[in-house]
């Protein structure tokens, strides 16, 4: 059981009082409806009738209610870590609106959120896959892809092969918006640092309004919208495109690992003693966040997926009651109703919008450079980064090279994000030949065996292992060398073999004497009974072993002892 922290106002199993509740729940809802511009976006990339966009927004809000819940629930990570619009699924929603129109969108979204899903069910086993120096590759490649659709919004670049006079007051309004966006996020304090967005957007909106940049057209739609209606349903359907595969594969393995993280840090906030992510939440979460994708695809509307923004507001509120899903999942319910609130995204100048995507993606470039050197990297690595990166600028810088591709090849290199994703998954597997690396301490005394164990710090070190885990290691290989001596009655150590393969690091100790049992990090769920957690956490109390995966087996008359410890 999670420990509740003594910092927080009202943990994520409490409720507020009921006009605390709707405040808190009004404020998620607004916030989370900053990004329904990304929809405007996409719908007019598929030069779509306003009557449609209005029907459009009003679904989306429809679908992101359900979403609120769906991660709220049990069924999710149970956590107030709720969804949003997202970016990360913009450049291939405006690809295949211009390939096939809305029905590819919406049907390439349900196969995006269906991939999360099985993502979700895999997250033990394509670990070895997504390394942080391809995680945060990926999320930078994201970042890039973004930032330059809205770099192109703020200079008012609207015909890269035509010339026009650029309107100052367009620039200007999108300058300002970024410029209030990220003066909050430097100087603001508390909660107020973290509405940078929604700050930005009304400061951007206001001098829209006031210099006459919204186009007379979008007013009259602002002052015909009803104030009650129900969306239209005629513009739904779906449809699928064998090509935009790679880009929503791509896309669905950023979402994936962006609900991880957040999810992550979510569980964090919500425990005193955490240590480390729990795996049966994470796949819940991360499951539904794909469910909640899906859910917006059938729905009419784009991606959906975790916001680290809205996380923050909970955290610095000091309110992390899931419960305030349920009463912003009420209030989006409400706003579906009122064609009027559509109708003030749709007037919303695209140089506006996108200042929020380069400030958006200004925070992605930057959480994916952290990422990517969070661990220190080997040649490996290094390759690995510096080729998937330039291939995914090379296809900004040189279009017209990869659209002249046979159309096999042009599969897989459509875009930016699906060309940069794909090449550092194919030059990791490539890379992992040979990967393997040990050392063996050769049959001794204990003199011997005790100082290879000792030198297990500096081996680490040429490895690039973390010294944390290194550390680690060393301590519960001596405790557990200790406990052989003296509760297993062995004298002599057949050897000692240390490996590394850049996600494991791993200590075998292989000896003569009788059988040790020693249990894993958690208990089975299903032999689950009253005595079982004490007995297994006073258990690894009193060995001093702290691996993340403790196995033993009998090889060739001996007994093995395998201890994992996780990078």
């Amino acid at each position: 059981m999670a420990r509740r922290p003594p910092d927080l106002i009202y943990a994520v199993d409490e409720r507020p009082p009921w006009g605390t509740l709707l405040g808190l729940g009004l404020q998620h809802a607004l916030l989370a409806c900053v990004y329904l511009v990304l929809i405007v976006i996409v719908a007019r990339s598929a030069q779509t009738d306003d009557a449609t966009v209005l029907s459009m927004l009003s679904l989306a809000l429809l679908a992101l209610a359900g979403a609120f819940v769906l991660q709220a629930s049990r069924f999710g990570s149970g956590l107030l870590a709720v969804p949003v619009y997202s970016a990360i699924y913009l450049g291939p929603s405006v690809l295949a609106a211009q390939t096939g129109g809305l029905p590819l969108v919406f049907g390439m979204t349900v196969f995006a959120g269906l991939v999360e899903v099985a993502l979700a069910f895999g997250l033990r086993r394509l670990r070895w896959l997504f390394p942080p120096a391809v995680s945060g590759l990926i999320v930078l490649i994201v970042g890039i892809d973004l930032g330059l659709v809205g770099i192109g919004r703020v200079l008012d670049v609207r015909d890269f092969t035509a010339h026009h006079a650029v309107d100052p007051l367009r620039v200007g309004a999108a300058a300002l918006t970024l410029a209030v966006a990220v003066g909050v996020t430097i100087w603001g304090r508390g909660v107020v640092r973290l509405l940078a967005s929604l700050l930005g957007l009304l400061a951007g909106a206001a001098l829209a309004g006031g210099a006459g940049l919204v186009e007379p057209s979008r007013l009259e739609l602002v002052g015909r919208a009803a104030w009650v209606g129900l969306p239209g349903l005629s513009h739904l359907g779906l449809a699928f495109e064998p090509s935009l595969v790679p880009a929503y594969l791509a896309a669905a393995v950023a979402a994936a690992l962006r609900s991880i993280g957040v999810v992550t840090t979510a569980e964090k906030i919500n425990d005193a003693d955490w240590k480390r992510p729990s795996l049966p939440r994470l796949k819940r979460g991360t499951a539904a966040d794909g469910l909640g994708c899906a859910l917006a695809g059938l729905l009419g509307a784009t991606g959906l997926n975790a916001s680290p923004s809205l996380v923050g507001v909970s955290s610095a509120a000091r309110t992390t009651s899931r419960a305030i899903a349920y009463a912003a999942a009420a209030a989006l319910l409400l706003g579906a109703l009122v064609p009027k609130f559509g109708a003030l995204f749709m007037a919303l100048p695209l140089s506006v919008a996108g200042a929020m995507l380069v400030f958006t993606s200004s925070l992605m470039i930057a959480g994916g450079i952290g990422i990517i050197v969070s661990r220190e990297r080997d040649a490996r690595a290094t390759f690995m980064i510096g080729i998937s990166l330039l291939l995914a600028l090379s296809h900004q810088v040189f279009p017209q090279y990869f659209a002249a591709l046979p159309p096999a090849l042009r599969t897989f290199t459509g875009g930016a994000l699906s060309l940069g994703v794909f090449s550092a998954i194919l030059l990791t597997l490539l890379f992992r030949l040979g990967i393997r690396r040990s050392a063996l301490a050769a049959e001794g005394d204990a003199g011997s065996i005790d100082a290879f164990l000792a030198g297990i710090p500096e081996r680490c070190r040429a490895w690039k292992v973390p010294a944390d885990v290194a550390e680690v290691c060393r301590s519960s290989a001596a405790e557990a060398v200790e406990h052989l001596r003296t509760a297993g009655g062995v004298e002599a150590f057949a050897l000692c073999r240390l490996g590394y393969d850049d996600l494991d690091l791993t200590l075998e100790l292989h000896y003569q004497g009788p059988p040790l049992r020693l249990p894993d990090t958690g208990p089975d769920p299903r032999r689950l009974d009253e005595e079982q957690p004490f007995a297994h956490g006073i258990t690894l109390f009193l060995t001093g072993i702290y691996p993340d995966r403790v196995e033993t087996r009998h090889s060739r008359g001996r007994q093995v002892l395998r201890m994992i410890f996780s990078t």
